[in-house]
């Protein structure tokens, strides 16, 4: 009987131990060991980028409708000429973009502050009659002046971008196309007066001083537009180096008609701001951060 109750206790004793090896062995396995995550997961398909970023921008300006304060009668007046794309126009921009990705699409939100630029010149002559140069046997008196109008405009902007990355690599060449929302926060005009004067007895050049007048009256409060242009991204370390170029097309006049003749300073030299509309091509350099990771050492994933 002793042996008998021996060997059923010896079974037992060894079912137990082997029971417990077996259960502490499939926790190990089955509690710290997970699958590693792979690229093709569908996870690792999304990222989010936040970062900030900068460039330089240059304006042309296109008039739909001409305005002056008054019309000529004893001078000739030309039409307003518009420096298109002058390289003395560039301006700058800078902001923030916060950017989601998925499976080669992005969907960029990139507020900045913006300042464009735009020059245009008025230029007058008036000459003394036929009738009178004859009279005197003289050269004819002339007056040529020249107002030259530089325009600075501050904007708070909100453009939407939706990107394409043309390939998966670490360098990714990217088509987008959005648009934007703008609110004038202010506005300058420098009015610079030159010419020649061969009317008041003193032959020859002159040029005034500069004169700076608060322009923000001139024009409508908001700018609204379309856009759309190239860029590259490269990913180095654990950040995102982009660079873009957009072509940016305003699509609604920015003057404000009701006060198109309020400045008294610019009337009276026979100046009124015309129907305008603004494009824009701009050029930027951003460094973003992703906000997501797949392990403790700060990989990135997308």
């Amino acid at each position: 009987m002793k042996h008998i109750l021996a060997a059923v206790l010896s079974v037992l004793l060894v079912f137990t131990i082997t029971s417990s090896f077996g259960q502490k062995k499939n926790k190990m396995y089955y509690g710290y060991q997970t699958k590693k995550a792979q690229p093709g997961d569908k996870f690792l398909n999304s990222q989010w980028w936040l970062g900030f970023r900068a460039g330089a921008n240059i304006t042309e300006v296109t008039p739909t409708q001409s305005y002056s304060a008054f019309s000529p009668i004893s001078y000739d007046l030309k039409e307003k000429e518009y420096n298109t794309f002058g390289l003395d126009q560039i301006s700058g921009q800078a902001g923030i973009e916060i950017t989601f990705y998925h499976k080669g699409f992005s969907f960029s939100l990139q507020p900045n502050y913006r300042r464009q630029r735009f020059t245009y010149i008025n230029e007058y002559e008036w000459k003394s009659s036929i009738i009178d140069t004859l009279a005197t046997n003289e050269l004819p008196n002339q007056l040529n002046i020249q107002y030259t109008h530089e325009n600075t405009l501050d904007y708070i902007e909100l453009p939407i971008f939706i990107k394409y990355d043309l390939t998966r690599g670490n360098l990714r060449p990217f088509i987008q196309i959005g648009g934007y929302y703008g609110t004038l926060v202010g506005a300058d005009r420098h009015l610079k007066t030159s010419g020649t004067d061969r009317a008041s007895g003193a032959i020859g050049p002159f040029k005034n001083q500069e004169t700076v007048i608060g322009a923000k009256d001139f024009y409508i409060k908001s700018s609204v537009g379309i856009a759309g242009g190239i860029g590259v991204s490269y990913d180095f370390w654990n950040v995102r180096l982009v660079f873009d170029a957009t072509y940016r097309y305003g699509m609604a006049n920015i003057t404000s008609t009701k006060n198109r003749y309020s400045k008294n300073e610019l009337v009276g030299i026979g100046d009124a701001m015309d129907d305008i509309e603004m494009s824009n091509i701009s050029c930027n350099i951003g460094l973003l951060f992703p906000l997501r990771f797949i392990s403790s050492k700060y990989d990135s994933f997308n």
